[in-house]
Formats: C-alpha cells, structure tokens, sequence
C-alpha cells in the first residue's frame, strides 16, 4: 500500500470513529431528556389529587 492509501484509510476510520462517538452522545442526551420526563411526570402523579370513593355510590365522583 502507498502512504496516500494508508491516509485515506485511516482518515476514514477517524471519520467513522466520530460518527459514532456522536451517534452514542445524542442517544445519551435523548435518554437523558426521557428520564427528566419521566421523573416530571412522576412527580406530577404524585402532586395530584387523589379520587375519593364515595361512600353512596361505590364509584369516583372526582373529574
């Protein structure tokens, strides 16, 4: 192999390298990004008011 192959090769292994350090980074970030939402909405359940059973009717009158 002459010195050009040999660059260009490696070249396009570096490229490849970062292609994928930057795939793994943005699927870190969304995943990151799902966990806040998540912990939002727990602690939004857990904010909530809870329904009260109602004692005359055996089901929730809370809308």
């Amino acid at each position: 192999m002459d010195v050009s192959s040999i660059a260009g090769a490696a070249s396009l292994m570096k490229s490849s390298q970062t292609q994928q350090a930057l795939s793994a980074s943005m699927i870190k970030q969304n995943a990151d990004a799902q966990n806040q939402i998540a912990s939002m909405i727990q602690n939004n359940a857990k904010q909530a008011p809870q329904a009260v059973k109602s004692p005359d009717y055996g089901f929730s009158t809370y809308a």
